[in-house]
């Protein structure tokens, strides 16, 4: 009886937020209350001074829309008649298959997608294994997907390790500037968007290259290859064009996935809130100037780009011993989980910081991961 009543109340917390105004979310989510109830690299562009004058490759090379994996059923209104006709009967496997398909389609939630800080309203989810950008909108109801675009990748695929391998890169990046046409040769098309990559974890792994851009094409929409880049996500030019109303320098995050993995937002409500909570007494303890209390929230494995766990602690308690206050503003969090890696989060911040003898305002950037059932921090950068 318990288990059922846990049942009814995932099933119907999906109801509720997939029902409010959507009759296919609300066709979906019938089923499952039912099923629930009776279950018990690098382009080497180089610096922008080094691009050539006229047109062609920097490197003297030259640089099939994918069907939607979760096409809405045809016959999805059917769906409830089920229901209707044995109230009390098992549904069928099959049944709630195709519930599934339906409800993937109706929610498109990435789960990589936990918070987006409250000054950005868009992020862009790159599903590479599907050759797909979404684009997705702060709404009342939290992110919705407002638009998805074919896109591009490296000549020799995805998982970019070292310089000049023509693969791109699975990660969490942000866009880093934007350059105009018009200041670049014909390939990169109408513009380009240089995004973060190497980031912090890609340093921590070895991982070489530059200059991994969003960009246009010189080609047709027909001759687009889905791997015709060389590291690069590459749009058609009246996507990119497109694109450019919804990005925000330095602030808009690229989730870059091999695979996007689709769910509802109710299902990331618990971790989203336990690693909330985690930092802020991750803020409290450091404020408190309880070192020993500040310094258990790193991992024996936390790194920065300088310095292990060791250097970490021994800096810490230097800098801490000459404090007679400090504070700590935690703000604009944003939230998600990292591609391509278990149970691995980023959580980006504006920090504010001030003590009697130093004060600072910076973004951070934190890599947080569960050890024995406890959030750690395993890498941290300043940004």
């Amino acid at each position: 009886m318990i288990k059922i009543r846990i049942f009814r109340a995932q099933a119907l917390a999906r109801l509720k937020w997939l029902s409010s105004g959507d009759v296919g979310g609300l066709v979906v989510a019938a089923v499952i209350v039912g099923a629930s109830l009776i279950a018990g690299d690098s382009e080497d562009h180089g610096t922008l001074s080094s691009l050539p004058v006229t047109g062609g490759d920097v490197d003297k090379s030259s640089v099939g829309e994918a069907p939607d994996p979760f096409p809405v059923r045809a016959d999805a209104g059917a769906v409830p008649s089920v229901l209707a006709a044995t109230p009390r009967a098992r549904i069928s496997p099959a049944a709630i298959r195709a519930a599934d398909v339906s409800l993937r389609s109706a929610s498109r939630h990435p789960a990589n997608l936990f918070q987006l800080p409250r000054s950005v309203k868009n992020a862009l989810v790159f599903d590479l294994q599907d050759n797909r950008m979404h684009v997705y909108e702060v709404g009342g109801e939290g992110p919705r997907s407002i638009g998805d675009y074919f896109v591009a990748v490296g000549k020799k695929g995805i998982w970019k390790l070292r310089e000049g391998d023509e693969k791109t890169p699975i990660g969490i990046y942000f866009v880093s500037s934007y350059i105009p046409g018009d200041s670049l040769p014909a390939i990169y098309g109408v513009g380009a968007f240089p995004i973060s990559y190497p980031n912090a974890w890609d340093r921590r792994l070895g991982r070489t290259g530059s200059g991994i851009w969003i960009h246009g094409t010189d080609k047709d929409d027909e001759s687009l290859l889905p791997q015709s880049s060389r590291g690069c996500l590459t749009l058609r030019n009246a996507d990119f064009m497109t694109l450019s109303q919804f990005v925000r320098i330095r602030r808009t995050p690229v989730i870059v996935s091999d695979t996007v993995q689709w769910t509802l937002p109710v299902d990331l409500e618990s971790d989203r809130a336990s690693l909330a909570a985690a930092v802020e007494t991750w803020r409290r303890d450091w404020e408190s100037l309880n070192t020993d209390s500040y310094l258990r929230h790193y991992s024996a494995e936390f790194r920065t780009d300088s310095m292990n766990i060791k250097a970490w602690t021994a800096y810490k308690r230097r800098v801490n011993s000459a404090k007679k206050f400090i504070r700590v503003g935690v703000d604009d969090v944003g939230i998600y989980a990292y591609p391509g890696e278990q149970g691995l989060y980023l959580v980006t911040f504006e920090q504010s910081y001030k003590s009697n003898n130093y004060q600072a305002r910076r973004w951070k950037h934190q890599y947080w991961r569960r050890e024995a059932g406890d959030w750690r921090i395993v890498q941290e950068s300043g940004v």
